[in-house]
């Protein structure tokens, strides 16, 4: 049946992803297990590709080039939930239901044998018959304790695929968001973007701390990062879900404004560059106050250029006119 063999495939392309993680002493971490399984099973036709390509090539394959598969075709979530764990766990579901309906098939069976054998007890010229169906419950018992076992497997098996979706979900993350800041990075900023109608009205802001340089310094690389969490924070803190934070690189980040026209950005804008000029930081060792910090902002509505390249030069033009003139201030282009 169909639904056998989608799970027998299934377990067939798991073993062999586990064989070729063996072969070339890869962890079988979920990011490793995923660009894997999806060569063996051959559902990525490009990723195959290159892959067979690399070990044609060079004979062998290591973790960073397991990890740029991960990043280029499948570091959405969502692609690795649809073309592996979604077909295991539906197998796996559909499999357990057919066995829970056996071991009830078996159960009604049971039942009516223990009424036959009531009945046939009555009568000592059945007793050939009573010797049919104790034979009969004998192994009609031990196979519901196959069934009972099989689905206990299965719902265990269940489970780690579950637990599998999880993890692989956490290690997408780790390829998309900023270890330090837990905003987006550029690669999570580029997947975002492909979510939103870019013929929409859209607006963004460059932030940029005001000499930051100085501070990393005086007071060191830990401080800094320090800062930079804290003001990170702020900038979550002021936009709503729908709009994209991105550490852009270093001191710098950038928030797509989702729907928002750059009046609307712009008091935005204003609202996180007041409450990072607000900021209290002490350093912990010294009981010190850090002077104050202060984030210059540039901001920008996209216009008729239909890309984001264009709506980011803008801000950053828009941002540089706010260092110019001084900075801790916002400049809307």
């Amino acid at each position: 049946m169909l639904i056998k063999d989608n799970f027998d495939e299934a377990l067939k392309f798991s073993e062999s992803t586990n064989e070729f993680l063996s072969h070339y002493q890869i962890p079988p971490s979920p990011v490793n297990y995923s660009v894997t399984y999806l060569h063996i099973s051959k559902r990525n036709e490009k990723l195959t590709a290159e892959l067979e390509r690399h070990v044609q090539t060079f004979q062998e394959v290591d973790l960073i080039f397991i990890e740029g598969l991960f990043e280029k075709y499948i570091s959405n979530s969502h692609v690795i939930d649809r073309q592996i764990l979604n077909p295991i766990e539906k197998s796996l579901t559909s499999t357990l239901e057919k066995i829970n309906l056996q071991v009830d098939n078996v159960k009604t069976s049971t039942s009516n044998l223990k009424k036959a054998e009531k009945a046939l007890s009555k009568h000592e010229h059945h007793k050939s018959m009573q010797n049919i169906v104790a034979f009969l419950m004998k192994n009609i018992a031990s196979s519901q304790q196959q069934q009972t076992d099989l689905s206990l497997n299965l719902t265990r098996t269940c489970g780690e695929v579950s637990f599998l979706k999880s993890k692989l979900k956490a290690a997408s993350n780790e390829v998309i968001v900023d270890s330090l800041s837990g905003l987006y990075n550029r690669r999570g900023c580029d997947i975002k973007l492909k979510e939103l109608d870019i013929e929409q009205v859209h607006s963004s802001l460059a932030i940029d701390i005001d000499h930051f340089k100085s501070v990393n310094d005086k007071f060191g690389h830990i401080i800094g990062d320090k800062v930079i969490q804290r003001i990170a924070k702020v900038i979550k803190s002021s936009i709503s879900d729908n709009d994209i934070a991105v550490r852009f690189g270093g001191e710098e980040f950038v928030v797509v404004m989702v729907n928002k026209t750059k009046t609307q950005a712009y008091v935005v804008a204003e609202n996180i560059r007041l409450a990072i000029s607000e900021l209290k930081l002490m350093q912990r060792d010294s009981k010190a106050y850090l002077p104050k910090i202060s984030v210059s902002i540039g901001v920008a509505q996209r216009e008729e250029e239909l890309n984001w390249t264009a709506i980011f030069e803008q801000a950053d033009t828009a941002l540089y006119q706010a260092k110019n003139n001084g900075r801790n201030r916002s400049v809307c282009l």
